[in-house]
């Protein structure tokens, strides 16, 4: 389910791309004399606020209807590959803990990719390296000693949900200071 979740995740970069100007500081535009001629200079935000909810209502809804249909066949999907019945036990959990993240994966790559496309690879490399080193390993050790062999089974929900957190407060740091007044910056 998380490759089918890209695809509009990356068209969303390319047509982000494609808006975002050199800079994204109004004062370095060129600026028209004329307020109601358009300028192909300054950043059109509401066509990328646009953009950004409906890929966000998509892919969360793509994402759901895959982990539903990964949840309901998860029996035949573990069958395929294993035959043990004690195995397919902990293959349940293993699958149902992959596939929780469905429909936030999602908006956790809409997260990186609007920080991306938008030239604030900082905030993006910060929430990267929060879901892989610093939620993951201490969360790996904390939900493992108090859940056991579960709690380092959901440890990659876990870390996704609360690097999703943070790319959503940093998402919504960038787009408030993006979309301010060119004083107000």
């Amino acid at each position: 389910s998380k490759c089918l979740c890209l695809f509009p995740l990356h068209s969303f970069y390319f047509v982000c791309r494609k808006i975002r100007p050199t800079s994204l500081h109004r004062n370095s535009c060129i600026h028209s004399p004329h307020p109601t001629v358009h300028n192909p200079a300054l950043p059109d935000l509401k066509r990328m606020k646009q953009l950004i909810r409906s890929t966000a209502v998509f892919t969360v809804c793509l994402g759901g209807v895959l982990s539903i249909l990964c949840y309901l066949g998860r029996n035949t999907i573990i069958a395929a590959f294993i035959d043990n019945e004690e195995v397919i036990a902990y293959g349940q959990v293993f699958v149902f803990a992959s596939i929780i993240i469905g429909p936030f994966y999602g908006l956790y790559q809409l997260c990186q990719t609007f920080l991306q496309s938008t030239g604030k690879v900082s905030y993006a490399s910060l929430v990267a390296l929060m879901d892989k080193g610093l939620f993951y390993i201490p969360l790996l050790f904390i939900l493992g000693r108090t859940f056991g062999l579960y709690g380092i089974i959901f440890t990659g929900a876990a870390t996704l949900f609360l690097s999703l957190a943070a790319g959503i407060v940093f998402s919504i740091i960038w787009n408030r200071k993006i979309s301010a007044p060119v004083g107000q910056r």
